[in-house]
């Protein structure tokens, strides 16, 4: 009898059967994502640390694509855990040359361990209030988003919020990068020890790199172009672009650009240029500002995405570079 029920219903258990492993496949990732987050927070040394908090931005990356979001696993793995995993695994190389004493966690008797767990319980508290507020008026944005795509000039509703419908924003946080790599520079600037340059002196690495820089390069410009049709964007190519430079400065190959902290300002300043520069055209014909023509908007779209995709690379390049010794850079401009 239990045969015959199996075979009468093969649909409904095959069904049943993969919203189970769906079920326990999420289970698996949020079990993975707080034991990472738990001992990247507790463990006793720094490097370990910073390791696993790498990996909970990689796992982090296959939540987001369990949530249909590839935009922002792509963005988490290239920017939360590599870009910002090479940051942190420099400043802690920093901080132990810099040091008499080994770096230590913060301990649980410590006054300023209990202030930040009940700092971040407050914050944690509050973004939760005011999630939990519904929107009023109910809006269903993504009916709106759908219905002025064709205006948008490009057919991947992410890249058409960003970039035009909310063009602000986007222009807002690359004012915020280049602010950070100021203040990048003025606090190296006024760094009394810094840490000597290490490279990486093997052959074979150069060679390497040297054959895969080009596909390096490809993959960041098909990012680029995906944006528009797919996930993908200026701020994921931007972040493969960096690594690629900053695989070139630890083999070694220094270029003039890196080493001048003028043609530094220069690249962080080209994509915020143009992008506004763009967005004020529309005022000379009397229309607000970043108000793209519907005939050329995917055209301005491209050219402020290749903007900032160059401008996005270098900027995360130099916060990288900018760790390294005060001595790379020249104050005068060399051509």
């Amino acid at each position: 009898m239990s045969s015959v029920f199996l075979c009468a219903n093969p649909v409904k258990l095959n069904l049943t059967w993969s919203l189970k492993m769906n079920e326990l496949i999420d289970l698996t990732l949020i079990c993975i994502l707080l034991g990472l987050a738990t001992l990247s927070l507790f463990t006793q040394s720094l490097f370990r640390s910073v390791m696993f908090f790498i990996l909970l931005g990689l796992i982090l990356s296959l939540v987001w694509i369990r949530l249909d979001a590839p935009d922002i696993a792509l963005a988490e793995a290239a920017i939360g855990a590599g870009i910002t995993g090479i940051l942190l695994l420099d400043a802690l190389a920093h901080l132990r040359a810099t040091s008499n004493t080994p770096p230590q966690l913060l301990q649980l008797k410590q006054p300023r361990f209990w202030l930040a767990l009940l700092s971040g319980t407050g914050v944690i508290l509050a973004l939760g209030l005011a999630v939990s507020e519904p929107l009023s008026p109910v809006v269903a944005l993504d009916l709106k988003v759908s219905e002025n795509l064709a205006e948008s000039g490009v057919t991947h509703p992410i890249t058409a919020i960003l970039l035009n419908f909310r063009s602000y924003d986007t222009l807002l946080e690359v004012a915020v990068l280049v602010l950070a790599a100021l203040v990048a520079l003025t606090l190296r600037q006024s760094d009394e020890h810094p840490v000597a340059n290490e490279f990486l002196p093997n052959q074979l690495l150069h060679a390497c790199l040297k054959l895969f820089f080009p596909m390096i390069f490809l993959v960041s410009m098909y990012l680029l172009w995906a944006g528009s049709t797919q996930p993908g964007g200026a701020f994921q190519a931007g972040a493969v672009l960096a690594s690629a430079f900053v695989l070139f400065y630890l083999v070694g190959l220094k270029t003039q650009l890196a080493q001048n902290e003028h043609y530094l300002k220069r690249g962080w300043i080209f994509g915020l240029a143009i992008f506004v520069l763009v967005g004020a055209v529309p005022l000379l014909q009397g229309q607000p500002f970043l108000t793209y023509p519907d005939a050329h908007a995917g055209v301005l779209i491209l050219l402020i995405e290749l903007g900032l995709t160059l401008s996005i690379g270098w900027i995360l390049f130099s916060l990288f570079l900018l760790s390294q010794s005060a001595s790379t850079f020249q104050k005068k401009d060399t051509p």
